[in-house]
């Protein structure tokens, strides 16, 4: 086997988690969609640890066991992913095959390679907030293998629940699960809420292909922590409605604290021209009519007329006046 977090081989995904962004549009004709994204640092690599793996192949009393299982990848873009996988210890079970080694070409007997292999993270059901892998989404082929001297060939998209989500962590938990030789869970959810079919099948030699089932449990280990975010439609449209809400109120305070400001200002104003409007009615004190006096006395010439007219304004309006009426 290859050395190296990647063992020498090009990883271009990572293929048990990835990212799946569906917008959130605004509120108008259409529903809210769901929201899953891996929110994560560009090409985080992974490394997955595996314990004995068990297939099953419609018709065929024979399963492949293997003892050890491990994987690796790394993130490429939103919807995206390829992984590698490695197999070790693995023969064939029941019947006269029992005791057979499996192997890849050019892989040394018990070894299976699979991969690369892409990965899209889907809702499996919203309800429930189940979370999985669509691995292999295309459908096409993504391993083979010769065990007893007959050639084994996988096909077909499957599923892989994984867990947790809406978590920022290092650490993941990912199965695969099967009832026979049916793999389970065999369906997801699209963006709209539509099931979609995911069944593996298997071909060995000339005979036909048949439904298959894997059974794994693993752990995935990321270089940077991440978070798988899951949002459903409800709870996108809850928090939409969350968000309008809280607009219109914060919308509704800024227009009561103006309409409160323009109240004082518009009281202050009023209050202000009262107050000059009883000044204006309020008969002129002494000192303004004084100050009235001299005013008009400085307009005058020549300077004699000037003084004499200063001194009538003092003594008639000056505070000596005023103090001989107290008197």
């Amino acid at each position: 086997m290859a050395s190296g977090p990647l063992r020498g081989v090009r990883i271009y995904g990572l293929g048990l988690m990835a990212a799946l962004v569906l917008a959130i549009a605004p509120s108008q004709a259409q529903a809210a969609s769901p929201v899953l994204e891996f929110v994560t640092p560009p090409h985080n690599e992974f490394l997955a640890e595996g314990g004995a793996v068990t297939a099953a192949m419609a018709g065929f009393e024979p399963e492949v066991h293997c003892a050890e299982s491990e994987g690796e990848g790394e993130i490429t873009g939103p919807r995206s992913t390829v992984s590698i996988w490695y197999f070790t210890g693995c023969e064939a079970q029941g019947g006269s095959e029992t005791g057979h080694l499996c192997q890849s070409e050019e892989a040394e007997p018990g070894e299976i390679f699979a991969g690369p292999m892409e990965a899209d993270l889907v809702f499996i059901d919203q309800a429930s907030h189940s979370v999985g892998m669509l691995l292999n989404p295309g459908g096409g082929e993504y391993m083979d293998f010769e065990c007893g001297g007959e050639t084994v060939e996988a096909f077909g998209s499957f599923l892989s629940p994984v867990g947790p989500i809406n978590t920022m962590t290092s650490s993941f938990t990912a199965s695969l699960s099967r009832l026979g030789a049916t793999q389970i869970p065999s369906e997801y959810e699209n963006a709209s809420g539509e099931k979609l079919k995911a069944i593996p099948t298997g071909k060995r030699g000339i005979h036909p292909a048949a439904t298959t089932g894997v059974e794994l449990s693993f752990n995935v280990f990321t270089k940077a922590p991440l978070e798988i975010r899951a949002l459903t439609a409800a709870e996108v449209e809850a928090k939409q409605h969350q968000e309008e809400e809280a607009a219109a109120a914060a919308k509704k305070h800024q227009e009561e604290e103006a309409a409160t400001k323009k109240r004082q200002e518009e009281e202050a104003a009023a209050k202000k021209r009262l107050e000059e409007e009883a000044n204006a009615k309020k008969p002129p004190t002494r000192a303004q009519q004084l100050a009235k006096a001299l005013k008009h006395c400085r307009t005058l010439h020549p300077k004699d007329k000037r003084t004499r007219c200063e001194s009538r304004a003092k003594k008639k309006f000056g505070r000596h006046k005023a103090a001989k009426k107290q008197r």
